[in-house]
């Protein structure tokens, strides 16, 4: 049994466990291990209730027979070039003991249910480059590279590239 709910400031240390050890095992290889092993639950936390208290971000969290499984977090297309018409899935991120059991597409299709309720027409997301499963999920659910990329910092250089869909 699952729900997802709109995230609370009460609920950032949830956010936060699951936001640290998604990041270290989905960048594992990808982000050097220096940066992940700094990155912690409580750090995370902390950066969840001051997001939610300031309304910086729209998180949602997913939980699995009332564990903190999964976090979604949407809202309008951020990039300066996207139209009005444009939302954006702007992070998911699961728990790792939730890995491989579908919850990644249920946060999905609920992520591009809500942006199509608000009347987008289109949804994009940024994904690093190098990670290749993330790349395939998108992929594999009807995202297309756009082409657009940003170069980031992240203890290396990374890329970030551009993928959208039509809703």
């Amino acid at each position: 049994m699952f729900t997802i709910r709109k995230a609370a400031v009460s609920d950032a240390k949830n956010l936060g466990m699951i936001h640290a050890l998604s990041w270290k095992k989905a960048y594992e290889g990808i982000v050097p291990k220096e940066i992940l092993h700094k990155i912690t639950p409580e750090k995370r936390a902390q950066f969840f209730k001051k997001a939610l208290t300031l309304q910086w971000e729209e998180d949602y969290l997913l939980t699995v027979d009332d564990l903190p499984a999964g976090l979604l977090c949407l809202g309008k297309a951020r990039d300066e070039d996207c139209k009005d018409t444009a939302g954006e899935i702007w992070g998911i991120y699961l728990h790792p003991d939730f890995y491989g059991q579908g919850y990644g597409r249920v946060l999905f299709e609920y992520g591009l249910s809500e942006l199509q309720k608000r009347g987008y027409e289109s949804v994009l997301l940024w994904v690093l480059k190098d990670n290749i499963h993330a790349i395939q999920f998108y992929e594999y659910i009807g995202f297309c590279k756009e082409g657009a990329e940003k170069d980031l910092f992240i203890g290396k250089p990374l890329t970030e590239v551009r993928y959208s869909m039509n809703l």
